[in-house]
């Protein structure tokens, strides 16, 4: 259940994202506005699944990892909720874009930048904490998280390359989840009786 609970929000991200405007005007406000809403609940998931996943990692990785997926709940909450949320009720008051909402999206932008780096950090932390203890098994969930991360740095979940970032980080996570869930040992799936 956790391998399934740990993917859900990035396989979620990716469908959303077949669906995400390229460009905020008055004929893509409303849905603008009202996807980031929904986006509002969904993206502190990826940090909450990251936290999961730090679970079995030493202390001194884990709190400063988790402290990094906090710092991406945070601040990548802060992008969709001035530039989704604020900035398509800005768009819906004004029929279209105006100057004034330009501050809006360069600092939500600046906050979401920030957020983007603080899941990439947390992620490596996960990969190498799995890759250090579960060794080659923990090789493709490793480089799909890694990946996925990497790409979501300015991708946001647009489609095609945020779609692929998200769906690599849930295979990243679902990966990385099967091979170190609880219960396992180092020796499982490696020897036959």
């Amino acid at each position: 259940m956790r391998t399934v609970l740990v993917a859900l929000p990035g396989l979620v991200l990716a469908g959303i994202g077949l669906t995400h405007p390229h460009y905020l005007d008055a004929s893509t406000a409303q849905w603008w506005q009202n996807m980031h809403i929904i986006l509002a609940a969904i993206f502190p998931l990826l940090g909450a699944a990251q936290w999961v996943l730090l679970d079995d990692s030493p202390k001194y990785v884990r709190y400063p990892a988790r402290v990094a997926a906090f710092g991406f709940v945070v601040y990548y909450g802060a992008l969709d909720a001035l530039a989704g949320i604020g900035g398509g009720a800005m768009t819906i008051a004004n029929n279209g874009r105006s100057d004034a909402d330009a501050p809006i999206f360069k600092i939500g932008n600046q906050l979401g930048t920030f957020g983007a780096w603080c899941f990439l950090a947390a992620s490596i932390a996960i990969a190498v904490c799995a890759l250090l203890k579960w060794k080659l098994k923990a090789i493709p969930g490793a480089v799909f998280l890694l990946v996925g991360s990497y790409l979501f740095l300015d991708s946001h979940i647009y489609w095609p390359k945020g779609v692929i970032a998200c769906t690599c980080i849930a295979l990243g996570m679902a990966a990385t989840s099967y091979v170190s869930a609880p219960g396992r040992s180092e020796t499982d799936d490696s020897t036959r009786t």
